[in-house]
């Protein structure tokens, strides 16, 4: 049976469908930070619960931070509390923390990639809108509210019905200038703000298959600016190069069998493509201070 990459990676995390009930899926990473996870813990700590699988979910320090200083009280009274549960909250509960201090802090849709901790074929979820990035990994990720971030982190499991599926081919190589943010705002123009909501998206052809890791990256991570649920790349020998000798990557033949495994998720279904020659690189200027930024 012919399925979309998304399809496969739903199918193959279903924990428990009842016939009319909404599918359980299990998560394989539980992306964390300082700013919507403190009630989720606080929701543990007052029914005694533990985090249920604690070495699959990393926490950062990201949304609130100064990119100045180090200084954990740099930006505010509000940002520093959050520091501070973070800290007490993974320290309680036994979950690995990159604070500020630590050489792999960072903005957690970054972190995550560099640390190999994000990989094809996984279930990824933080409580950010953004959390679509690491689909150019070939990841089904999405973001997720305080209460869901609760729920993964009580049962590393999460309900989710299974969303539309959109699969947009980009063809042709891009010209010299064309970036990866043109490629998906010319995209934008033509499906509009709101034309994959209720969608997974795929992105495939041959504009796509040359971009870099962090090319594919802005790709998933602008799905949500045309309402998409989540973005996808699937995986190839360019993501497989970025990933090996990652920290958190499988080493020797276990990478070997990851990458045999990695290169059965390639889909095949298409329903939407997308000359390339729509898409024209985008200029931003504003007009005047206080104006919105326009393109042109």
């Amino acid at each position: 049976m012919a399925k979309t990459l998304y399809e496969k990676l739903f199918d193959a995390h279903v924990v428990y469908e009842a016939e009319n009930e909404t599918p359980l899926l299990y998560i394989d990473r539980h992306l964390v930070h300082e700013v919507t996870s403190p009630q989720a813990f606080d929701g543990l700590r007052a029914h005694g619960r533990p985090v249920r699988q604690p070495g699959k979910t990393f926490a950062t320090m990201d949304h609130n931070v100064s990119t100045q200083t180090k200084d954990i009280n740099a930006c505010g009274e509000m940002a520093r509390i959050q520091m501070q549960e973070l800290i007490k909250n993974c320290k309680e509960f036994g979950v690995e923390l990159y604070d500020l201090n630590h050489p792999y802090q960072g903005i957690v849709h970054v972190m995550g990639p560099e640390q190999g901790v994000t990989l094809p074929g996984m279930t990824i979820v933080c409580g950010d809108s953004h959390t679509a990035t690491h689909g150019a990994f070939g990841a089904l990720a999405f973001g997720i509210g305080t209460s869901e971030v609760e729920h993964v982190l009580a049962t590393q499991t999460l309900k989710q019905g299974r969303a539309k599926t959109m699969k947009i081919e980009v063809q042709g190589k891009a010209a010299p200038g064309i970036t990866a943010k043109d490629i998906v705002l010319a995209i934008i123009g033509k499906t509009g703000s709101a034309g994959g909501t209720g969608h997974v998206v795929e992105f495939c052809g041959e504009a796509i298959r040359d971009l870099s890791m962090e090319g594919r990256m802005t790709l998933c991570n602008m799905a949500i600016e045309m309402g998409a649920k989540a973005g996808l790349v699937a995986p190839d020998e360019t993501t497989f190069n970025y990933v090996k000798g990652r920290l958190h990557a499988p080493k020797g033949k276990d990478f070997d069998d990851a990458v045999a495994y990695w290169k059965t998720l390639q889909p095949t279904k298409a329903q939407l493509s997308i000359p390339l020659s729509l898409c024209k690189q985008k200029r931003f200027r504003r007009r005047s201070p206080g104006a919105p930024i326009q393109a042109r």
